[in-house]
């Protein structure tokens, strides 16, 4: 299971030199498996909230422990291991790298986790989502939504345990987030996802289908 406890995580405040609360999570867990919305409006701290879970920023105070490992007493290099090889990531903004094709992009994601890369195992995510042949093509030879595809089959590198989703259709029209919902169900059977959004389609999707879990971040 994935478990916050006595989570807390400030900014520093440029303007008066304290510190502005981003977020506070008292007990937030998740069973290992579940599917669940966070929901909350921009800024609300969902994107930090993610960081953390993912070990990509660490708390101020508090535990944060995914598959029975606390990530915030872990070096930064074994932090970086640990998010590689059991956590994915989908990022609202993609993060693809520009100069590489989809397939190398994927590539790209296994060396973060083991080192070693699988052309063959990177086609066949491509495939699973659907860009078997768009292997060869760069991001910005793709729609916003192929984009996206790309992103899901590099979260799915090194098939972890858990998919961490930031708004995947925020950047979407309504038929691509459809479908892109749709594909994020199938690909992360039986795989922790935890998806965070404002849309209200995207939260009522999973609150009348699976959970749905309303997160509360300190006040700014």
């Amino acid at each position: 299971s994935t478990q916050l406890r006595k989570v807390i995580k400030t900014y520093p405040d440029p303007d008066t030199g304290g510190s502005v609360p981003v977020l506070d999570v008292d007990d937030l867990t998740i069973d290992q498996g579940a599917h669940i919305a966070i929901e909350g409006p921009s800024g609300s701290g969902k994107t930090t909230l993610l960081h953390i879970l993912s070990g990509l920023i660490l708390p101020d105070s508090g535990s944060v422990k995914i598959l029975d490992t606390e990530i915030q007493q872990l070096g930064e290099a074994h932090r970086d291991r640990f998010r590689g090889r059991h956590i994915g990531y989908i990022f609202q903004s993609f993060n693809l790298l520009e100069g590489f094709t989809a397939l190398e992009n994927v590539m790209l994601g296994m060396m973060f986790g083991t080192g070693k890369t699988d052309r063959s195992r990177a086609a066949r995510l491509l495939d699973t989502v659907g860009l078997a042949n768009r292997l060869g093509y760069r991001p910005s030879q793709l729609s916003t939504g192929q984009q996206q595809r790309v992103c899901i089959a590099r979260a799915l590198a090194n098939n972890p345990e858990i998919i961490l989703a930031d708004e995947p259709t925020g950047n979407l029209d309504p038929a691509a987030s459809a479908d892109v919902l749709n594909l994020l169900d199938e690909v992360t059977t039986g795989k922790t996802l935890v998806l965070v959004s404002h849309e209200h389609d995207v939260l009522m999707r999973y609150s009348s289908r699976i959970s749905s879990l309303t997160f509360k971040t300190a006040e700014a």
